[in-house]
């Protein structure tokens, strides 16, 4: 029995030296907490305002004929890339053709009748030089070759306008697009203001965004990122136009276009970021924030005193937050230290041991 109680205490001496080694090295470590540290400094404050917009073709072209006729032609499907000046379809132009030619004859008439009006009073012009001929069939002779021409420039003039009516029943693309709807088939009449095809500019795609007008006044030094539907990346966009919308609406047309090649579609949806530039302000790293259960946030400060650096949690109030850095609305200023790593488990006047002691 005497023996149990020798053994009891023993162990009881044991257990109590093992708390104490345990408990010196934990007093230890929380006196000598290794942290690394970042100064605060004074920075833009970055606002961020989230958008939601779309991909627009201002170059959009609804084509019609100036002329009235039946679909004679068609060169094109939907679907199909075209460049500028490609012929797409024709109208029936022989009747235009048959007109051209008749005006062409009556050019060839009236040149005549001007060459031979010419040659008259060529003659008469002599014969008024050997005074043989009277002074009135002279100018009757001159007032003649005035007519001819004046004739033969109307001729001309309506050859040209037969021409331009011949050259109107050939439709062609106004500038390189993507046939997005075709409206005619052949055989069909169609008569001027007819939609015959709708063509889409896909390489001059623009992006519009409607922004609240809080923001119009603080468009010089924005910057703009885009994220296309599905897409994780963000892409950089250059601002191109501000156009007010009416005022109920209370925004306006922030139009912009990508500042690289991306694959784009009228109608596609698009979320962007509006990055304002604001006053400057203290910031700290979003992993310096300390979130605590009942909504606070705060930071661990590091403090020299006596030689030592030690910890101290203070409260601040934050505001949006760009490219892993939070704005400090209130709480610390520029030059505090504030703890970026290792501010998990710190107690309040913890001393410290700082990687980045400088």
């Amino acid at each position: 029995m005497r023996r149990l109680l020798t053994i009891a205490r023993v162990l009881r001496a044991c257990a109590t030296t093992l708390a104490l080694l345990m408990g010196g090295i934990g007093v230890a470590a929380a006196q000598d907490a290794r942290v690394e540290t970042q100064r605060v400094e004074d920075t833009p404050r970055i606002e961020t305002l989230r958008l939601t917009g779309s991909v627009s073709a201002p170059r959009t072209s609804q084509l019609s004929s100036a002329e009235a006729g039946q679909v004679a032609s068609l060169d094109v499907a939907l679907g199909d890339r075209v460049s500028q000046g490609e012929r797409l379809m024709a109208l029936d132009s022989r009747e235009a053709e048959l007109e051209r030619q008749r005006a062409q004859a009556n050019i060839d008439q009236a040149r005549a009748d001007r060459d031979d009006a010419r040659q008259r009073l060529n003659e008469a012009n002599q014969l008024s030089a050997q005074q043989n001929i009277a002074v009135s069939e002279q100018r009757r002779r001159q007032n003649t070759l005035a007519a001819a021409e004046a004739l033969l420039d109307a001729r001309q003039t309506e050859y040209a306008l037969w021409e331009l009516r011949v050259a109107r029943h050939t439709i062609t693309a106004p500038f390189d697009a993507l046939i997005t709807q075709r409206d005619s088939e052949l055989g069909e009449w169609v008569t001027p203001g007819d939609t015959l095809m709708t063509l889409v500019d896909i390489d001059a795609l623009r992006l519009d965004f409607p922004v609240p007008f809080s923001a119009y006044g603080r468009m010089d030094d924005a910057t703009l990122e885009i994220r296309l539907e599905g897409d994780t990346r963000w892409y950089a966009a250059r601002p191109q136009a501000r156009v007010p919308q009416d005022a109920t609406s209370r925004q306006f047309l922030l139009r912009a276009e990508p500042a690289e090649a991306l694959s784009l579609l009228p109608g596609m949806a698009l979320e962007g970021r509006l990055l304002l530039e604001g006053e400057t302000g203290p910031s700290v790293p979003r992993d310096a924030l300390i979130r605590r259960p009942d909504g606070s946030v705060s930071v661990w400060l590091a403090r020299q005193e006596d030689d030592a650096w030690r910890a101290y949690e203070q409260r601040v109030e934050i505001g949006s937050g760009h490219e892993g850095n939070v704005a400090v609305l209130d709480g610390i200023e520029a030059g505090d230290r504030v703890i970026v790593v290792g501010n998990e488990r710190l107690e309040e006047g913890q001393t410290l041991s700082l990687i980045d002691d400088d």
